[in-house]
């Protein structure tokens, strides 16, 4: 929503179009940064994918607290010792403003280290 509300406070001629994250079967986003992943860095990889998912999962039992979501994610991939968390943030979906409480339309951000590469996830739920 950011990006659609930037393209037209431009007058960006362009139209932007929302779609799903193409996904390995093991769940890793798809990305020019895979390739280099070593076959141990490509096996521990998934583990954003599950942060996520439980994170997920917390938010959708009644956890409303920005804070305990994004510390469970936190929690979830330091038990991948090849996996280093750069960044989580539960922010609204509209302005990407961190939210202490989640509410409405939300997206969780996470930037991790798997080695050298930096991978980016995200996903997006409604408590509206």
């Amino acid at each position: 929503q950011v990006v659609r509300r930037m393209a037209f406070d431009l007058s960006l001629p362009v139209d932007v179009v929302g779609c799903p994250i193409v996904r390995e079967t093991d769940g890793l986003a798809l990305s020019s940064r895979n390739v280099y992943l070593t076959k141990e860095q490509r096996a521990a990889a998934p583990v954003l994918k599950a942060a996520l998912d439980a994170a997920s999962a917390a938010i959708r039992a009644g956890e409303r607290s920005g804070s305990a979501v994004e510390a469970l994610v936190a929690k979830h991939i330091a038990t991948e010792p090849l996996a280093e968390l750069d960044y989580i943030g539960a922010v609204d979906a509209a302005t990407l403003e961190p939210l202490r409480l989640l509410q409405g339309e939300i997206r969780l951000l996470l930037t991790a280290r798997v080695g050298i590469p930096r991978l980016l996830d995200n996903c997006g739920l409604s408590l509206a």
